[in-house]
């Protein structure tokens, strides 16, 4: 949607979004920003926390090219190296940035304005009839959370739902997760 129809159509734009068509802005032929709803920025929100508890186990699910490799990362027989560790550390997060607060009538007047602080790395929630409808992002970072959505759904598949899962629950997981390799790996040595 190039940026003149954001400025004519936001409700539309809003209302694609919350229909589960996130809807990337286009300005000079260029992505400028990403509009996704606030549900989805709130998975995410909680989908991170979930991620730095697994760092707190020294699980780094980002640095790995494939999930093909999520298994030995997440029982311990691969760990992260050191290096790619620091570089994560220094990645932007813009979806845990405290956003910035519009009303969907001030995307008409200020949108340029919108593009440029969300660019800055200051992410939007739109706001329309008193509740938060949408948030706008980076292309950087929604093209960053699409990279992860491959790991949250491995995550999902082995049983831990990121968006949902408590401290407690990760920690449990990724130990029987760890102590299920280790069966595996004594019931190998024994039948070998």
């Amino acid at each position: 949607m190039p940026v003149h129809d954001l400025r004519d159509k936001a409700r539309l734009a809003v209302s694609y979004a919350n229909s589960g068509t996130p809807v990337m802005v286009f300005q000079h032929g260029d992505p400028a920003i990403v509009l996704i709803t606030n549900d989805e920025a709130q998975r995410w929100i909680a989908i991170e926390r979930a991620l730095s508890t697994l760092h707190g186990l020294e699980v780094y699910p980002e640095l790995v090219d494939g999930t093909s490799s999520l298994a030995a990362l997440v029982s311990g027989r691969v760990r992260a190296n050191a290096t790619a560790v620091r570089r994560l550390g220094r990645e932007e997060r813009q979806i845990l940035d405290i956003p910035r607060t519009i009303g969907i009538t001030e995307i008409q007047r200020r949108i340029k304005e919108i593009i440029d602080e969300v660019n800055a790395g200051r992410p939007s929630v739109i706001y329309s009839s008193g509740e938060f409808v949408a948030v706008l992002i980076t292309p950087a970072e929604y093209y960053r959370l699409q990279r992860l959505s491959r790991v949250v759904a491995w995550f999902l598949a082995a049983g831990l739902d990121l968006a949902k899962a408590d401290t407690p629950e990760i920690v449990a997981f990724v130990k029987a997760f760890r102590e299920r390799a280790v069966d595996v790996a004594e019931t190998r040595e024994a039948a070998g």
